[in-house]
């Protein structure tokens, strides 16, 4: 009689299945800690010359902003270069690799590659360029030493420990030269 009186109380039922658990993981032992991904692109050590640079900046974005306006000018290529690497930090996270993301745009802009992935995406070629940045900033598109854009699979993925390039996605836009 007492056994039914337990299965018809919710909370007697509760503690007992939340008793026969706690032997259970007892028994089979603390559970292992899943590995982590880096969180950020810089902690994955892409290869290659564009990844040799990384740049840092010190300071909230105003804080930085001001700096370089107060040393080379609001309107200077100083200025313009920083604020193209604080939009980067925003993505990229606090160490920027300048080179492979200023290439990234300049395939983004020079290839068809943003507009595809924006009609097939239905989004604004802007969105798309955002989306691309985030996929190159988890680590599943580099720039190859040639300029060229690959989707990747960085290390620690499965059980794979280097990087693997996949698929060319673009070439290196070609230089455009003044007549």
């Amino acid at each position: 009689m007492r056994d039914m009186a337990a299965k018809k109380n919710p909370a007697s039922r509760r503690a007992g299945e939340a008793a026969r658990r706690a032997a259970a993981a007892q028994r089979i032992g603390p559970r292992p800690a899943r590995p982590t991904r880096p969180r950020h692109l810089y902690d994955l050590n892409p290869p290659g010359s564009y990844y040799r640079e990384w740049d840092t900046p010190n300071g909230t974005d105003e804080e930085v902003m001001h700096k370089v306006n107060d040393t080379f000018g609001p309107d200077s290529d100083a200025a313009l270069g920083m604020r193209f690497v604080l939009e980067y930090r925003k993505t990229y996270g606090p160490r920027v690799p300048v080179m492979a993301a200023r290439q990234l745009d300049q395939i983004v802009v020079r290839t068809d590659l943003a507009t595809g992935l924006a009609q097939t995406m239905d989004i604004p070629p802007e969105e798309a360029r955002e989306h691309l940045h985030t996929l190159h900033a988890r680590g599943e598109l580099l720039i190859a030493d040639d300029g060229s854009l690959w989707m990747t699979v960085p290390p620690g993925t499965g059980t794979n420990d280097r990087w693997v390039f996949v698929e060319k996605k673009a070439d290196a836009p070609l230089e455009t030269t003044a007549d």
